[in-house]
């Protein structure tokens, strides 16, 4: 028998390691650039971001409710992923040969770095997927771990504060960080080329995967939206200190999400989550832990954010303390919507996601040209709880449901 605790401990505790490098590499970029530039590449990023979504057209989620059921199906999948890739590809290179000199007022980053950032990107989410439909997690945490360890060394020893040059080797050795990552798992994936008998129904396949790419696309826009507003309307170093605020927010989302992605195949496969008493006891300890974290912060973050990311990010802590509630909020959401990807019924999460970029957007539109960082802080964070409690409010109900299959998806 399975013994989920311990996989999803062991996996909790590697993704957090890594990710606690993640952090570090964070601050030495933050340093690298400073408040004003930091922003505005972070949120360059996040454009990025969008993009790939769309183009990975949530086949990630498709291909761990598959393979959890019938891991012959790889081969065929790997196909679908490597078509993807090229297309992509071919895209970004006319993107980058053709429409990018005319954009110059709109990227920080060279056009390669655009390249190798984004194709990265959407190896690690095609491929993180396949290792987690095939339970290999702590070979995902080792791939992501080393890398992550050797480009902070070389940020530590090769740049420096101040140089001219660094947003570019910045950048550029960022994406570079990201296509190695995304090759690595395809390389340690394993993901075999012989054909089988079993046969991949296309169409299920695709509009499983559609259906969450849209949910996961409002979802995104949901949660970065106020950042673009807060660089339309407030200074650079805000927006620096604002998009910070964001960055540490994530990692409530990033702990809720090594739980969830841990937790998916099993519930997709009916191996846990068979009551709701069940997956309360097993989610309690980490609930726990984000509250903890949130106090933590609340306390200390006056004087660790200028410790950490410098002087001028003496504005991040009021920011933070609005937005901690919502932070904490979107962390425990995320343990909601593994039941609900599970069962394969995204249509609450996705009329919550609708209903928060509504709110955000709206308010945001209203409200930050007047009032500036501050708003959007507290509009961003009363939306986060709102579309939380809508979510908990038929939450139980799921536990009586039993796991759908792609081909059943309800949206």
């Amino acid at each position: 028998m399975i013994n989920i605790t311990i996989i999803l401990k062991h996996n909790v505790i590697g993704k957090l390691l890594n990710h606690l490098l993640v952090f570090f590499i964070n601050v030495m970029i933050v340093r690298l650039l400073g408040a004003g530039i930091s922003g505005f590449y972070f949120n360059e990023l996040y454009l990025l971001n969008f993009v790939v979504f769309i183009f990975s057209a949530g086949l990630d989620y498709a291909a761990i409710s598959v393979i959890s059921r019938n891991p012959l199906l790889l081969p065929a999948i790997n196909r679908i992923f490597l078509m993807f890739i090229a297309l992509f590809l071919v895209v970004l290179l006319l993107f980058v040969f053709l429409i990018f000199q005319y954009t110059n007022d709109y990227f920080l980053q060279q056009g390669f770095a655009i390249i190798y950032f984004s194709i990265g990107n959407l190896l690690l989410i095609f491929y993180q997927g396949i290792l987690s439909a095939l339970k290999k997690f702590n070979l995902q945490n080792i791939i992501l771990g080393s890398t992550n360890l050797l480009y902070l060394v070389y940020l530590f020893i090769f740049l420096k504060p101040g140089e001219v040059s660094n947003l570019v080797r910045v950048s550029g050795s960022y994406a570079i960080l990201f296509f190695i990552q995304g090759c690595m798992m395809v390389l340690f994936s394993d993901p075999g080329w012989k054909k089988t008998k079993d046969k991949l129904n296309w169409k299920t396949f695709f509009r499983s995967g559609i259906y969450i790419m849209i949910s996961s696309l409002v979802y995104f826009a949901f949660l970065r939206v106020d950042n673009f507003y807060v660089q339309k309307y407030e200074n650079s170093t805000t927006l620096g200190n604002y998009v910070q605020c964001g960055k540490i927010g994530q990692y409530f989302l990033y702990f809720s999400s090594i739980i969830s992605s841990t937790l998916l195949p099993f519930i997709a496969n009916e191996s846990i989550g068979s009551s709701f008493t069940e997956w309360k006891k097993m989610m309690k300890p980490y609930i726990l832990l984000l509250c903890a974290a949130a106090v933590f912060i609340a306390v200390t973050g006056h004087f660790l954010f200028p410790f950490f990311f410098g002087t001028d990010f003496l504005q991040m802590n009021s920011f933070m303390i609005i937005l901690l509630p919502g932070f904490v909020c979107l962390g425990m959401l995320t343990l909601l919507n593994a039941v609900y990807i599970g069962k394969g019924n995204i249509k609450k999460i996705f009329i919550g996601d609708i209903i928060g970029l509504i709110l955000v957007s709206g308010f945001d539109n209203f409200l930050v040209p007047k009032y500036g960082a501050y708003a959007a802080a507290i509009i961003s964070s009363i939306s986060y709880c709102i579309v939380f409690f809508y979510l908990l409010s038929g939450f139980k109900e799921q536990f009586v449901l039993p796991p759908t299959s792609p081909s059943t998806v309800n949206l």
